[in-house]
């Protein structure tokens, strides 16, 4: 690097140059919550708009208003913990609170959903879609404790970067 001398009313001085500034990388916490709340907000389009689901021919009217419903409330949870993640607000932790659980409620109503009678999971009537690893399903049960994970560990380690 380089500097140039400045005379100035006979005063010698170096002039440095600007540090260079890199752009600031978002957090693996902020990274993480941000990701469960964008596939909360499209998740339900990509894996309901199909014929397994919103446009199945065996299933009545009442049950596809009732995933429409499920698509609509993902996508308000899901942009809602997203608009609270990336505003510059005054209440940086009540944000991060709530940006976390508004998407996280869509998830635990999933995974309690399998505790109603009759409910099953996708391989209930499309058993080739759904993956199995060693006789277990990887169905709708499991994206859901997934997503619940990755909301914990994303809200906590943003939590300590926003407390440090």
């Amino acid at each position: 690097m380089t500097y140039k001398k400045v005379q100035h009313q006979s005063e010698h001085r170096e002039i440095r140059p600007a540090p260079v500034q890199r752009q600031q990388i978002m957090p693996t916490g902020k990274i993480l919550l941000v990701t469960v709340a964008g596939l909360t907000t499209v998740g339900g389009f990509l894996a309901d708009w199909n014929k397994t689901h919103l446009f199945n021919p065996n299933w009545p009217p009442h049950a596809k208003f009732h995933d429409a419903m499920s698509i609509t409330i993902g996508t308000f949870l899901g942009s809602a913990g997203m608009y609270l993640l990336l505003r510059k607000g005054e209440c940086l932790q009540r944000d991060t609170q709530m940006a976390a659980m508004l998407p996280a409620f869509f998830w635990a109503s999933q995974g309690v959903s399998f505790a109603f009678p009759g409910a099953k999971g996708l391989e209930s009537e499309f058993p080739e879609l759904v993956p199995r690893i060693k006789g277990v399903w990887l169905n709708e049960k499991f994206v859901a404790i997934a997503m619940l994970s990755l909301t914990g560990i994303g809200y906590v380690l943003e939590r300590q970067r926003q407390n440090d």
